[in-house]
C-alpha cells in the first residue's frame, strides 16, 4: 500500500469551528487509502460515532487492527459544524421509558450523565481543547404559546429523584443572559458547551497515536455485502471481519438505511470576537428556544456568539453535499434570529456561516444494530441532533457488537433494526417540503398568537420527533 499524503487546507464552506481547529494544528498531512488491505475492523467515518468507537475498541482489545476511512477530513461532517451542546440525554427520558421500560431508560441516561463527564476528563487526559465548559444551558420558550412543554418530563424526572433542571422565569433568564426575549424555561444544569471541531480532531490524534489506521480523503464508494465485507474507495479496498458505518447524515446513501431518517440542515453563523460583558452573559448558560425549528445562541471562548436556526435545506435523494455549500437563508434572515434576543450584537461582524445536516429519525432516538442483509456490516446513526453524548454511548454499542459481546450494550433498548417510514423519492421531497412549510408556519402562528389551520395540523402529523419535548 502506498501513502499519498497531501497538506491540510482551509474551506470557506467549511465551519468557523473547523478552520479554526485546523489553523490550530499548524497543517498537517492527510493519507488517502492507496491499495488494498486487510484489517479487523473497518469504520466508515471519521467523525465523533467512528473515533469515539475505533478508540473504544482499542482499549477493550488493544491488539484490533482497526482502520478508519473517512470521504473528507475527520471532523468535516456533523461533528465540525454542530453547534458544541453536551446536552444530558434524560431529556428523552420519557420516550425511553415509553419504548423500552423505566429500568433501561434509568440504565441509559445515567450512562449519558457518565459519558458527558467523560468527554470533559478525556480532553483534559490528551491535552485536547475541547473548550469544555460546563456552564449548563436554557430550553426556553420566546411566547406563551410555547411555553410549559416541559412540565411532563420535569414531574417525571422529579419522581426519580432527577435534579438536573431547574425551572427559570423571564427574569432569571435575563440576569443569567441579558436577553429578555425568553419568557419562562428551564436550565440543564449539567450540560456542557464545547467547541466541537477541536475535539473531533482531537479524537483523531489520539487514534493514530494508539496504531488506529486513518484514512481521509478516501469516501466509500461501493460497500461489498460479502463474508467477509469490504469498502471500496476510489483507490483501494479494505476487507475486514465487521464494518461499522458511522456515517450520521450520510447514512442516506446506504439503500438499507435511508428509509429510517430525514436529513434536514441547519443554518450557523458566528460573529468574529466581540465583548459580551455588557450583556452579563460572557460565563452564562447557552440558549435554545421551544420552536420546532429551533433557534439557539451561545458564547465562546474567544467571546464570539455562535447561533443557529434549523429548518434549512433538504437533500434530493442521497446529494447531500450540495446542500452543505452554503447556508440556505440570507445572512440578513440569520441576523434577524440573533436580533430580537440581543439587538446590539445582531449586525456585528460575521466571522463566517456555515450549514450542517442533522438525520432525524421518526422517534429522535438514535438506532444502532447489524444490517439484514449483511450481519457483519453495523449502522450507528440518527441523532436527531444531540449527537455528541449519544455517539459516545454508541461507541459502547457499537464495539459490543463488533466483537460480539453478551452484555447490555448489546442487548440495550437503542440496538434495534431499521424501520420504515419516510417514503422513497420523489415522494420524500415533495412531502418533506410540504411538512417544512407546515413546521414554520406553526412556529410564526404561535408567536403571532394565531391557530394553524386543519391542512397544517394534519401536515404536523408527519414530522419527526425533535431531541427535546416541543
Amino acid at each position: 500500500m502506498n501513502a499519498s499524503p497531501g497538506a491540510v487546507g482551509r474551506d470557506t464552506t467549511s465551519s468557523v469551528w473547523l478552520n479554526d481547529a485546523l489553523a490550530h494544528e499548524g497543517g498537517g498531512d492527510v493519507t488517502p487509502l492507496d491499495g488494498s488491505l486487510r484489517s479487523d475492523i473497518c469504520i466508515v467515518g471519521g467523525g465523533y460515532t467512528g473515533l469515539w468507537t475505533a478508540l473504544e475498541l482499542k482499549a477493550r482489545e488493544p491488539g484490533l487492527d482497526i482502520v478508519v476511512l473517512e470521504k473528507d477530513l475527520c471532523g468535516s461532517g456533523g461533528s465540525g459544524a454542530n453547534a458544541g451542546y453536551a446536552l444530558s440525554i434524560w431529556l428523552q427520558f420519557p420516550l425511553l421509558v415509553k419504548l423500552y421500560g423505566t429500568e433501561e431508560a434509568l440504565r441509559l441516561c445515567r450512562a449519558g450523565d457518565e459519558e458527558l463527564s467523560a468527554i470533559g476528563a478525556f480532553s483534559r487526559d490528551h491535552g485536547i481543547d475541547a473548550q469544555f465548559d460546563r456552564q449548563g444551558a436554557i430550553w426556553g420558550a420566546t411566547c406563551d404559546a410555547q411555553s410549559g412543554h416541559w412540565e411532563p418530563m420535569l414531574e417525571n424526572l422529579e419522581r426519580h429523584q432527577v435534579r438536573h433542571f431547574k425551572r427559570v422565569g423571564h427574569d432569571e433568564i435575563a440576569a443569567m443572559t441579558g436577553t429578555t426575549a425568553h419568557v419562562a424555561g428551564v436550565l440543564d444544569q449539567s450540560a456542557a458547551m464545547i467547541q466541537p471541531a477541536m475535539l473531533a480532531r482531537g479524537l483523531r490524534r489520539v487514534a493514530i497515536e494508539q496504531g488506529i489506521r486513518i484514512f481521509e480523503k478516501s469516501p466509500m464508494i461501493r460497500l461489498k455485502r460479502d463474508s467477509p465485507p469490504a469498502v471500496v474507495t476510489p483507490r483501494g479496498t479494505v476487507t475486514a471481519g465487521k464494518v461499522i458505518l458511522a456515517l450520521y447524515a450520510w447514512s442516506l446513501g446506504v439503500r438499507e438505511l435511508r428509509s429510517s431518517i430525514m436529513v434536514i440542515c441547519t443554518d450557523a453563523a458566528m460573529t468574529v470576537p466581540e465583548a459580551l460583558d455588557n450583556l452579563g452573559w460572557r460565563n452564562g448558560p447557552a440558549l435554545m428556544d421551544s420552536r420546532t425549528f429551533v433557534e439557539a445562541y451561545r458564547t465562546t471562548e474567544s467571546g464570539q456568539v455562535m447561533w443557529t436556526k434549523s429548518g434549512g435545506a433538504m437533500p434530493y435523494g442521497a446529494r447531500l453535499d450540495p446542500c452543505l455549500k452554503g447556508v440556505s437563508r440570507p445572512l440578513g434572515s440569520l441576523r434577524d434570529v440573533l436580533r430580537t434576543p440581543y439587538p446590539g450584537l445582531a449586525d456585528q461582524p460575521v466571522a463566517g456561516t456555515w450549514a450542517g445536516p442533522i438525520d432525524r429519525t421518526r422517534d429522535g432516538l438514535p438506532m444502532f444494530g447489524a444490517l439484514a442483509t449483511a450481519p457483519d456490516i453495523l449502522y450507528g446513526y440518527g441523532y436527531s441532533g444531540a449527537g455528541i453524548v449519544l455517539s459516545k454511548i454508541g461507541s459502547r454499542i457499537l464495539a459490543s457488537l463488533a466483537l460480539e459481546s453478551d452484555d447490555e450494550w448489546s442487548r440495550g433498548g437503542l440496538v434495534r433494526p431499521v424501520p420504515g417510514g419516510f417514503p422513497p423519492e420523489p415522494m420524500r421531497y415533495v412531502g418533506a417540503h410540504m411538512v417544512r412549510a407546515a413546521i414554520a408556519r406553526k412556529d410564526r402562528f404561535d408567536h403571532e398568537g394565531r391557530d394553524v389551520g386543519p391542512i397544517t395540523r394534519g401536515l404536523l402529523t408527519f414530522k419527526p420527533q425533535s431531541y427535546k419535548p416541543t
